[in-house]
């Protein structure tokens, strides 16, 4: 988990996003964009520990999507929240693949980082693309 948390971090970096990680807090802050500053801050106490980086991910997507504003990690059912788990999940998917990693199905491969249950269709439909791609 760290490797992956050091390059989502690093993608941040290399993308113009600043970010302060905050590790002294309460385990249900959630993270947040602030998209019109160019900045986002991550509470590294969160209650859900293995989905931290993902939540790195999903914050950096509001960045990548050009969403406008300030964005919590709690709301997650709106269209721009889903275009940013989506984005996490394939930056993640990117990740893997570079490391490596070989996961015949999407139910391991979302076990291992920690991808919410609400992107089961997502990677489905992901690992459905990529294989066709090989085949």
């Amino acid at each position: 988990m760290e490797n992956l948390i050091k390059y989502m971090l690093n993608y941040a970096f290399d993308h113009g996003i600043s970010y302060a990680l905050l590790d002294q807090i309460d385990p249900d802050y959630p993270s947040v964009s602030f998209t019109d500053i160019g900045r986002m801050v991550i509470n590294l106490n969160w209650k859900k520990q293995n989905e931290i980086p993902f939540m790195i991910g999903h914050e950096i997507g509001h960045f990548a999507n050009g969403d406008k504003g300030t964005f919590y990690y709690i709301n997650l059912s709106t269209p721009v929240e889903h275009q940013a788990d989506l984005f996490s999940l394939n930056l993640i998917y990117k990740y893997a693949s570079k490391q490596f990693y070989t996961f015949d199905e999407p139910g391991p491969f979302m076990q291992q980082f920690a991808i919410p249950y609400r992107l089961e269709g997502a990677t489905y439909k992901l690992f459905q693309k990529n294989n066709d791609l090989i085949f």
